[in-house]
């Protein structure tokens, strides 16, 4: 075994003074690939000259734009909630299932796709494109709905001893499929890290999905649901301390949203307010939901 580590150690010294005199016997005038010197002679001016093609216009942010382009694809965050036909929160005493932590109710919207149509000297355009959205609204109250009554009902959760849970989590989660139909003005089209921008229109969305979430703080364990009353009206299993259902939920399956959006520069911040109810007519509360929001990644 001492051999064959002598052997090896003989082997890195002849090694490495053969790369040693390699590099002495090169000739003085050779360079590197991008033109700079190999040796310890390369200057400033050297690297100058390798970046000549440099362009400050190849950055993202710098980049200019040679026609319009407007201010939908990305990645945006907003807050949600929903309000009654009087433009508030103060939500009847017929459902107050309804009440929500809308500091919780954050609103996800991935946005892949972007078209834009010139209309007038590259200034004022149409946007349209395809996303996704996904809002999440949180319940403050123990309140569990029912997928499958003929209207929306809710009711309490109570534990096997007759004690009414307080549940970790209550939300429901909807998710759409929006199609923009943007007009927008721009100040600036060819530099858009120093334009002004402002956008109005509307969103067409599509339900594709839409689910309750209940967080328990046992494991597992025998719930029930019980009226105003205290009568018992369903039981259920939970496993794992969550509890989730698919649904509809009455919720209605399309929607159209007045959007508008304002900013400078990359920055954009949006506002949405449906113009169509959150659930089906006589078949849930009047509410019409809203996000405001600002966007994180646009492109």
């Amino acid at each position: 075994m001492k051999r064959i580590i002598h052997a090896f150690f003989i082997f890195c010294l002849f090694f490495t003074f053969s790369l040693n005199s390699g590099a002495q016997e090169k000739p003085e005038g050779h360079k590197h690939k991008h033109g700079w010197p190999m040796g310890d002679t390369a200057s400033m001016k050297d690297f100058q000259l390798a970046m000549d093609g440099f362009n400050m216009s190849d950055f993202p942010f710098s980049k200019k734009n040679k026609k319009y382009n407007g201010h939908w694809a990305g990645v945006e965050i907003g807050i949600g909630g929903y309000v009654n036909s009087g433009f508030n929160m103060n939500f009847s005493p017929a459902y107050p299932y309804m009440n929500m932590n809308t500091a919780r109710s954050v609103t996800v919207n991935f946005n892949p796709f972007e078209l834009n149509v010139n209309i007038y000297k590259n200034h004022i355009g149409f946007t349209t494109g395809l996303g996704f959205q996904t809002s999440n609204y949180y319940f403050t109250d123990n309140y569990v709905m029912l997928k499958d009554s003929s209207s929306l009902v809710a009711y309490k959760v109570q534990d096997s001893q007759g004690n009414l849970v307080s549940l970790k989590t209550n939300k429901m989660v909807v998710s759409y499929l929006n199609l923009p139909l943007f007009f927008e003005y721009q100040s600036n089209r060819y530099r858009r890290l120093t334009s002004f921008h402002i956008t109005v229109g509307v969103i067409v969305g599509v339900r594709i999905g839409s689910y309750t979430k209940q967080v328990y703080s046992e494991k597992s364990g025998t719930y029930f649901l019980v009226d105003e009353k205290g009568n018992k009206v369903a039981t259920y299993e939970v496993d794992r301390y969550i509890a989730r259902n698919s649904g509809a939920y009455h919720l209605s399956p399309f929607k159209i949203d007045a959007a508008f959006r304002v900013g400078w520069s990359h920055l954009n911040l949006f506002g949405t307010y449906s113009l169509t109810r959150m659930f089906q007519k006589n078949q849930g509360p009047e509410l019409y939901p809203f996000t405001v929001g600002i966007t994180l990644l646009g492109w």
